[in-house]
């Protein structure tokens, strides 16, 4: 009778060998890889052209006229404030690009809401202690401050969205919108310490519709990128 010798997985995996072809194809075309650094520390990226928004229209145009009666806390303290949550915004956007860390359904729909209602806050209250309207002039006004708040946020959409894309992110239009929304904060951020009105049709529709188009070119930038990235590998 032959005895027949019972293979276990740790003799299979024992007499098993890598051919030498195979393990200088390998050597060849793969490399140590970079860990990702923290959604926080990516946003750190993102700061200076924060900064550089906020304080480019009023030095490059002028200085709202109405800012003794917003006094400090109505014009930089809540233009201060919003960059905050645009960054924020940004740091959540890095995270939901990458995979397995993207949030729910509650939290994206939290992430969204609720910079847009302190927008609405603080559009009226700034209505109340300051109203200015904009009267026949609403046209071209409106389409200056839409143009504005989407040209300021434009560096920062990009920045964000090709470091969001190094993550491979499996839902690149709403990590985009996310990112875009962030972006688009910020740079209104700066326009509105220039802009005169407070109007709230005209802030409402010309500032936050600003706003939410770089949320619009966020989306459409980095899901681009990503098709693009895949197509390289």
């Amino acid at each position: 009778m032959t005895q027949t010798t019972k293979m276990t997985p740790m003799t299979q995996g024992a007499d098993m060998r890598v051919p030498a072809t195979l393990r200088a194809q390998l050597a060849a075309g793969y490399g140590p890889v970079r860990p990702l650094a923290s959604p926080l520390t990516r946003t750190l990226w993102v700061v200076p052209f924060a900064v550089l928004t906020l304080v480019a229209a009023s030095m490059t145009f002028e200085f709202r006229m109405d800012a003794t009666r917003l006094g400090w806390a109505g014009t930089w303290g809540i233009s201060g404030v919003q960059v905050v949550i645009g960054l924020a915004l940004v740091a959540v956007a890095l995270r939901e690009a990458i995979p397995g860390r993207g949030w729910g359904r509650v939290q994206t729909a939290a992430w969204l809401t609720v910079p847009v209602l302190m927008v609405l806050g603080v559009t009226l209250s700034s209505w109340e202690l300051s109203p200015v309207r904009l009267r026949a002039q609403w046209w071209w006004v409106g389409a200056l401050c839409f143009a504005g708040s989407a040209v300021s946020a434009l560096p920062g959409v990009a920045l964000a969205s090709i470091l969001a894309v190094r993550a491979y992110p499996t839902r690149p239009a709403l990590t985009g919108a996310l990112l875009g929304f962030g972006s688009g904060l910020m740079g209104d951020a700066g326009w509105r310490l220039f802009c005169h009105f407070s109007e709230p049709g005209h802030v409402l529709a010309a500032h936050l519709g600003g706003v939410l188009a770089s949320a619009l070119m966020g989306a459409a930038l980095t899901t681009r990128l990503s098709g693009a990235g895949t197509r390289r590998n």
